[in-house]
């Protein structure tokens, strides 16, 4: 089975997308939402004051701009191929892939029960997230062991 991945160089076009999502978020949370944001569009549900389907709606862009930007972001970069890529990479993928899916799950779990009300919405959103993390670690820990148990033998 062939993973596809991005090439190498996607890495640094996430670390973009991520930094280039800081002053959205700021400008969100902090810097008073810019009236520029402000656009209309389609939304399949929107529940401000009341909930409506299928419409135009008048929103702040800066929250989903940055929500994007940093899924976008993290997914390239984590989903990278390593600068000197090994064909025994793509099964540690799999194998960190399969153990961050595993825990993830767990977690959600026991989020179900030990949150509740309108915070488990927070947790929901955060999966992605905690997933991407998860894998990214697993995916590390697993590396440094593979390179652990076949050191490189240099050649004199």
């Amino acid at each position: 089975m062939k993973l596809a991945i991005f090439p190498y160089y996607a890495r640094f076009i996430g670390l973009a997308f991520i930094l280039l999502a800081i002053p959205f978020a700021y400008l969100y949370f902090l810097g008073g939402k810019p009236d520029a944001f402000n656009l209309k569009t389609f939304a399949f549900v929107t529940t401000y004051s009341e909930t409506k389907y299928f419409v135009w709606s008048q929103t702040n862009v800066l929250d989903e701009l940055a929500a994007i930007l940093v899924i976008a972001g993290v997914s390239l970069f984590s989903f990278s191929k390593e600068r000197v890529e090994k064909q025994v990479y793509e099964s540690i993928r799999l194998k960190a892939l399969v153990g961050a899916f595993r825990i993830s799950i767990v977690l959600l779990l026991f989020s179900f029960l030990l949150v509740y009300g309108a915070a488990i919405f927070v947790v929901l959103f955060s999966q992605i997230f905690i997933l991407i993390g998860l894998y990214n670690i697993l995916f590390r820990y697993y590396l440094v062991q593979y390179k652990k148990e076949h050191p490189i033998k240099e050649s004199l």
